[in-house]
């Protein structure tokens, strides 16, 4: 007998300096096709891999909010940014956990994510608290190590109403839009006063610039 959950939540993380369409699109996509009560964008504090933001916690959050104001289905998650420590994956995962206790949760990555995800701390636990989605560009199929072979053997499915019927264990591939897009390209352009109309929403553009946020 198939345990009855509540529908399936997504949380895609990201520094977000800011957000852009390269962001939205695909997480409006994974949302629908997956059929997600709701995606929550998680803007980090402090990401180990990433450089230092430029713009403030604030502002990372605001213009979050303006982006996905037009869409119901997306959301903002402020708890990485609430955090005055290092936003470990696993530790974040916890979290949402003992938030969500029945509720399905699907951690979004990126292929290029998943190919080096042998190396995140305590990467061997996170499959215990959640799913992972990995979004990806129709035709990419990258060679992955031994490890990340092994925990596709044992964790992959291909449907994703899976999803909706355990707390967490599963890999699910889902093809996305992949547009060619970063924030610090973004952020170049505005460093050049350059236009960065069309790369993300007009509301985000309006506020950069009235806040000067680079």
């Amino acid at each position: 007998m198939i345990h009855s959950y509540n529908k399936a939540i997504g949380f895609l993380g990201g520094t977000f300096d800011p957000i852009h369409f390269g962001h939205l699109r695909p997480a409006l996509e994974i949302q629908q096709a997956l059929n997600l009560q709701t995606l929550y964008l998680m803007p980090n504090y402090i990401a180990p891999h990433k450089s230092k933001s430029l713009a403030t916690t604030e502002q990372r959050i605001k213009m979050v909010e303006l982006a996905i104001q037009p869409t119901s289905s997306l959301k903002i998650n402020t708890q990485e940014l609430l955090r005055e420590s290092p936003s470990y994956t696993i530790d974040t995962l916890k979290l949402l956990r003992e938030q969500y206790a029945d509720t399905p949760i699907c951690f979004i990555m990126g292929m290029d994510s998943l190919i080096q995800f042998d190396t995140w701390y305590q990467y061997q636990d996170i499959l215990k608290y959640c799913h992972i989605v990995v979004s990806h560009r129709p035709g990419w199929s990258p060679n992955f190590n031994e490890t990340i072979n092994a925990l596709l053997d044992k964790h992959q499915v291909q449907d994703p109403t899976q999803l909706h019927q355990k707390l967490f264990g599963a890999i699910y591939f889902q093809k996305t839009t992949q547009l060619d897009i970063s924030s610090s390209q973004i952020r170049q352009l505005i460093a050049s006063n350059q236009s960065i109309d069309f790369l993300t929403p007009q509301s985000v553009c309006s506020y950069i610039k009235s806040e000067n946020c680079y």
